[in-house]
C-alpha cells in the first residue's frame, strides 16, 4: 500500500511517499481503508523531532492520528462493525492507504457528514472537549476565553463552550471575525489590532493554545479562583506562568488528549443532529502532502486541514 513515512526529523520535505507493507489485522481489529486523514499540529512537531514522544519512535514512521474510511474487513471476535460500515476515529499511523485499528477508537461515521468532516474530528474534537469539558469544567452563564479561536481546536471548543451555555470570548484575525460569530463567538477579538486583556476581563476560564506571552497575559484576565489551561505540551511546567498563576490564585492546568470512544459517539450524535461543525478549509490529495504540513505550520489556516487517501 502507499503510505506517508518519515526516516529521519526535518521540514516537511522528509515526508516521503513511499511503498509498505498493508497490515495484517488480528481477530479483535478491523481493517479500514482510510478515504481521509486529519492533519494536526502535533504531526508537524513529530515530523519535525520536537514532540516529546518522539523519544520513543522508531524510524521510520507513518504519521497521522485522525481518519476516516470505510471496514475492509474485520477480526472474528470484532462485534459492531462489518466490512463497508463507514467510520472514523484516533489512531496512529493514518497517512496511509489502511490501517488495522480497534474498534474502542472508532465510531461509525454519520451519513449528512463527508469524509473530509470525519477525519478532521476526532484529535481535534477530544482535545477541545476534554479541554472544555473535563478540565475548565465550564457551566452554564461562565466567561470563558478561547485563544486561536478559529484554529482547528479553538473553533470545537468554541462550540463545546457554547453548548455549555458560556459567554465565549474568541481571539482570531480580522478575516475570521465573521467565522467567530457564526460559531456563536459572544465577542470577537482581533489579536492583530486589539490586546485582548483590555475587552476579555473577570474571566472564569481561558483555554490558550500558545503558551509564552499570551499564556501569561491570558492568566492577567482570569478572576482569583478562576482556571487557565494551556495546551502545547512544550511549555509544560513554565516557572513564569506556574508564579503568575499562584500570585493570583489561578489554577493552570497543562492537559493531555487521551482516545474515548464514548466521546467520538458523542461527536458523531452532534454531527448528525447538526449541532457540532467541523470546518475543513483544505484538503489536499496525498501526493501534496508536504505543502498540507506547511499550510498548518502557517498558523493561517482556519478550521482544519486534511489529506485526501482516496478518492
Amino acid at each position: 500500500m502507499k503510505a506517508i513515512v518519515i526516516s529521519k526529523f526535518g521540514t516537511a520535505e522528509e515526508l516521503q511517499l513511499m511503498e509498505v507493507l498493508k497490515p495484517t489485522p488480528n481477530d479483535d481489529q478491523v481493517l479500514i481503508r482510510i478515504m481521509a486523514a486529519g492533519l494536526n499540529p502535533v504531526d508537524t512537531k513529530i515530523r519535525s523531532g520536537a514532540h516529546v514522544s518522539c523519544k520513543s519512535l522508531q524510524l521510520p514512521a507513518i504519521l497521522g492520528k485522525d481518519m476516516s474510511g470505510i471496514i475492509e474487513s474485520a477480526g472474528r471476535n470484532v462485534q459492531g462493525f462489518k466490512p463497508g460500515d463507514a467510520v472514523f476515529g484516533c489512531i496512529n499511523n493514518t497517512y496511509a492507504e489502511y490501517v488495522a485499528a480497534s474498534p474502542d477508537v472508532i465510531v461509525k461515521k454519520p451519513e449528512n457528514i463527508s469524509f473530509n468532516e470525519a477525519a478532521a474530528i476526532s484529535l481535534a474534537g477530544l482535545t477541545a472537549y476534554q479541554a472544555i469539558h473535563d478540565h475548565l469544567k465550564v457551566e452554564p452563564g461562565q466567561r470563558v476565553l478561547i485563544q486561536s479561536a478559529a484554529g482547528g481546536v479553538g473553533h470545537l471548543a468554541v462550540q463545546f463552550a457554547k453548548l455549555n451555555g458560556a459567554f465565549v470570548y474568541g481571539t482570531a484575525s480580522q478575516k475570521n471575525t465573521s467565522f467567530l460569530t457564526d460559531l456563536g463567538v459572544d465577542v470577537p477579538i482581533d489579536y492583530k489590532t486589539i490586546k485582548f486583556e483590555e475587552v476579555a476581563k473577570d474571566l472564569d476560564v481561558v483555554m490558550d493554545t500558545m503558551g509564552g506571552e499570551v499564556l501569561y497575559r491570558s492568566i492577567g484576565c482570569v478572576k482569583r479562583g478562576g482556571k487557565v489551561l494551556c495546551l502545547p505540551s512544550s511549555t509544560k511546567d513554565d516557572p513564569k506562568a506556574i508564579a503568575l498563576a499562584k500570585e493570583r490564585n489561578v489554577e493552570l492546568i497543562w492537559s493531555m488528549m487521551h482516545p474515548e470512544k464514548k466521546t467520538l459517539q458523542l461527536f458523531a450524535n452532534l454531527l448528525e443532529e447538526g449541532k457540532l461543525k467541523v470546518k475543513v478549509e483544505k484538503a489536499f490529495p496525498l501526493n501534496d502532502v508536504i505543502q498540507a504540513h506547511q499550510a498548518v505550520e502557517s498558523h493561517g489556516v482556519s478550521g482544519k486541514v486534511v489529506i485526501q487517501v482516496s478518492v
